[in-house]
């Protein structure tokens, strides 16, 4: 079964492609990366950086190639990675570009040409369960879905969409598998009480909004964030109608949280230096540590990378979640939600549990 993610398809089945087109920095537009995955945006195949030998335990790596997805939730904290002091001296400095899209991430992994890419947390298990070599290091990202609407419908929540027409993006990715089992678990009917209108990625399910195709919209943040500025620039009033991260926990008792994207580094690393592993770890806590405050100079640095406007990066910091938590710790959520999504889709995480080994311990 193909899925689509932004403008591009992944398959689960892990067909392989071609190597994506060089990089283009810094060409974020205010859009880009619904539902975690952009539009290509930024490509992402970069050449091979100088590093020395990372076998053993204490292999010095010159420069650490990191790739992660245009989108602010991860564009966010990364912004920061590599001056945090974190690093040395096992690392000498860090690499930051983007992939745009599971496929370019693969390529990056297959041919070693990354040693640490940020990646939603199902698309992770799929490929290791594919046989990339890869573990996963820790989850970072943990939920930020919203239902956009008309202003006034969030006094009646999922009740205010019975009947409409909602626009979803992504069919059988994240945003959608995660919207269709909540109301599937409050006693929808998906098929009949409502329309879900399917699109490709969530810029086309925005537009489709804002042009009134549809009552409402599955966002993600920051888009959800901007959807309601354009709405007001349009004259329209828009409203975050449900949040779904507080129905997550109605339905399952847990908390209104859930592992939605983490980081992922090639065995070959996760193996032979875990001195490596604790220092990308220790900068990952220190990035996102210095995020969360959100100061002005922090928004301001995060503004210039990602080209999202200072106040939307300020409200939206919040809403992303942030939190690292090693893979080994985050293993029976990761478990839990893999498993709910599977009765969904069955072959998002390419149609069984990862083994624990996957779920790389923490080496600190």
């Amino acid at each position: 079964m193909s899925s689509t993610m932004g403008n591009h398809t992944y398959s689960p089945a892990g067909t392989s492609r071609a190597p994506a087109a060089p990089i283009r920095r810094r060409t974020l537009m205010p859009l880009a990366g619904l539902g975690l995955l952009g539009p290509t945006i930024l490509s992402a195949c970069s050449s091979r950086s100088g590093r020395a030998s990372s076998s053993g335990t204490g292999g010095h790596i010159d420069t650490l190639r990191v790739h992660v997805p245009t989108t602010l939730a991860y564009m966010a904290p990364m912004t920061l990675f590599g001056q945090q002091a974190k690093l040395s001296p096992t690392i000498g400095k860090a690499a930051v570009e983007n992939w745009s899209s599971v496929d370019a991430m693969k390529t990056l992994l297959m041919q070693k040409q990354t040693d640490l890419a940020a990646t939603p947390s199902y698309a992770a298990a799929n490929l290791f369960n594919k046989g990339v070599p890869l573990r996963l290091v820790a989850m970072q990202v943990w939920g930020m879905l919203y239902v956009v609407g008309p202003e006034g419908s969030s006094t009646q929540g999922l009740e205010a969409m019975r009947g409409k027409t909602v626009a979803v993006p992504m069919p059988n990715n994240m945003p959608d598998l995660v919207f269709r089992y909540l109301l599937g678990q409050k006693g929808w009917d998906t098929s009949k009480d409502l329309t879900i209108q399917s699109y490709s990625d969530g810029q086309e399910a925005l537009s489709n909004l804002l042009a009134g195709n549809a009552e409402f919209a599955v966002l993600p943040e920051h888009p959800a964030s901007v959807s309601l500025t354009k709405a007001k620039q349009q004259g329209k009033s828009l409203e975050r109608t449900v949040d779904l991260q507080q129905v997550w926990a109605e339905v399952t008792g847990g908390e209104a949280r859930f592992p939605m994207a983490g980081l992922v580094m090639p065995q070959e690393i996760t193996d032979s230096n875990p001195q490596a592993v604790g220092a990308v770890l220790n900068e990952v806590e220190a990035c996102i540590e210095t995020t969360n405050t959100a100061s002005e100079e922090t928004v301001n640095a995060i503004s210039r990378k990602t080209e999202v406007p200072a106040p939307i990066v300020t409200e939206v910091i919040p809403r992303l979640q942030l939190n690292l938590v090693p893979a080994a710790q985050a293993k029976d959520q990761l478990v839990d939600f893999y498993t709910r999504l599977s009765t969904i889709n069955p072959d998002i995480v390419g149609g069984k549990m990862p083994a624990d080994d996957f779920y790389l311990k923490d080496p600190r």
